[in-house]
């Protein structure tokens, strides 16, 4: 290679390092990485706007059987998981899951082409997507967390989800531009292929931390007991923190979702496609933007308990003022503007967390948090939602974005606490390190 082909890649390094924080040896992976999320996302958000576009011909009720089902057979997928996880290596487990998933999804698509119930079959696109919306990304960073310690993963995180960003402005484009053409089964075809295609990036992906670490990490079996996950949880009061704070967030989507809903109940399914690939692009390109210039610098500066803490705190507020005139548009924008901050700022700081766990809580316990607690999230807040609304309470639109208010602030202590202990372990192994350091007798020049 010649000097000027050199320099040049040397400084196309230089100004991706300063833009994304990231130190050069670790390029090679967070790109990897970034590809996998992005066609991951990509294979969901091709589902997403279908899916959406469903519920708003349910009513309260009807929307919280519907997200029951999603907690059972999330809940099963999950326990089915963890006992694979307990008898196949890491290394073999991630992408079987997703070869599954691919599977799965063709064999619905076969379902439609064969005729099977219609309305049926609406039901379970819904539902088994809905599961598949949480558990392709708990185990995609359940996999890479495992590669980085707390230091690195607040550089690097943040753009390896800008990746999850691009593919979630791909898919909905995708729907937007064919939105007549992409019907439930055509959606179901082009996603099992993607996830396929994501396969060679993760056999890539062990290649590399392999040589990178001069060792393999993942390649026993973890614990032989399959509910060790679900005992962690129960034991360790940092995992049962994120698990509270799962949960509340569940509660702010599910008063963010119903009353989306209820505002686009008025336009055809066709229009709601389009609106929401709409709100899809906007909101991605906006996460993208604040991933690549603000949420790592955040982490940073301003610690893991400030960044869970303050999207949460801003979200309360807006809401309250929404409260006060919800009408098509604000709901709309207050969408994009949670979403953003929660996909830019939230996700990629809670995945720092999981940082400072072992492989057992990160494989097992993990899933059991960001799938099976999240569905029971949902179930609880629906019906919650369902009972305070036209269920029982007939609470108003702007009364139950008060209500979503209030566990939007509970979300935010939450976070602000199970962040101050991240924070906290963080100095406290610097400290531990830089003593280390100073005790370590210095080598002889002579």
């Amino acid at each position: 290679m010649s000097n000027s082909t050199t320099n040049k890649q040397t400084s196309h390094n230089n100004f991706f390092c300063r833009l994304t924080q990231i130190e050069p040896e670790e390029i090679k992976a967070a790109l990897l990485a970034f590809l996998f999320i992005f066609l991951l996302m990509t294979s969901y958000m091709i589902l997403k706007p279908v899916r959406d576009a469903l519920p708003s011909d349910w009513g309260d009720v009807s929307r919280a059987v519907q997200w029951t089902y999603t907690f059972i057979f999330a809940t099963l997928a999950v326990m089915i998981y963890n006992y694979f996880s307990s008898h196949i290596s890491v290394r073999k487990l991630v992408p079987r899951v997703f070869f599954a998933f691919a599977i799965s999804f063709m064999a619905i698509y076969a379902a439609f082409k064969l005729g099977v119930d219609v309305s049926l079959l609406g039901k379970v696109f819904y539902v088994w997507t809905s599961v598949f919306s949480l558990f392709h990304i708990s185990v995609f960073w359940s996999f890479i967390s495992q590669h980085y310690s707390k230091s690195q993963s607040k550089r690097v995180f943040s753009f390896i989800n800008t990746g999850a960003s691009a593919g979630a402005i791909l898919g909905p484009l995708i729907v937007i531009v064919l939105a007549e053409a992409i019907s439930i089964e055509n959606a179901l075809l082009v996603t099992s292929s993607i996830l396929l295609i994501s396969l060679p990036i993760i056999a890539l992906l062990n290649k590399h931390f392999d040589a990178a670490e001069q060792r393999i990490t993942d390649s026993e079996p973890l614990q032989t007991n399959p509910f060790s996950g679900l005992s962690q949880l129960l034991s360790h009061k940092k995992l049962m923190g994120i698990a509270s704070f799962i949960f509340l967030l569940t509660g702010v989507s599910a008063f963010f979702y119903t009353t989306q809903s209820d505002v686009l109940a008025e336009f055809s399914r066709a229009e709601r496609k389009q609106m929401l690939g709409g709100l899809e692009l906007i909101t991605n390109t906006l996460t993208i933007l604040i991933g690549l210039f603000v949420s790592n610098r955040i982490f940073q500066k301003l610690g893991i308990s400030f960044s869970l803490s303050f999207v949460p705190f801003a979200i309360a507020g807006l809401m309250l003022l929404l409260s006060a005139n919800p009408v098509v548009l604000f709901v709309l924008i207050l969408v994009v503007l949670r979403r953003a901050g929660n996909y830019a700022i939230v996700r990629p700081a809670r995945e720092v967390l999981f940082t400072g766990v072992d492989r057992e809580a990160r494989f097992k316990t993990k899933p059991i948090i960001d799938i099976a607690v999240y569905r029971g999230g949902d179930v609880f807040w629906i019906w919650t939602i369902a009972f305070i609304g036209d269920g029982y309470l007939g609470f108003s639109m702007a009364e139950k974005i008060i209500a979503g208010a209030v566990v939007a602030i509970l979300w935010g202590l939450t976070g602000m606490f199970i962040g101050r202990k991240h924070d906290n372990a963080e100095q406290q192994e610097a400290s531990e390190q830089a003593a280390s350091a100073e005790l370590k007798p210095c080598k002889s020049t002579s």
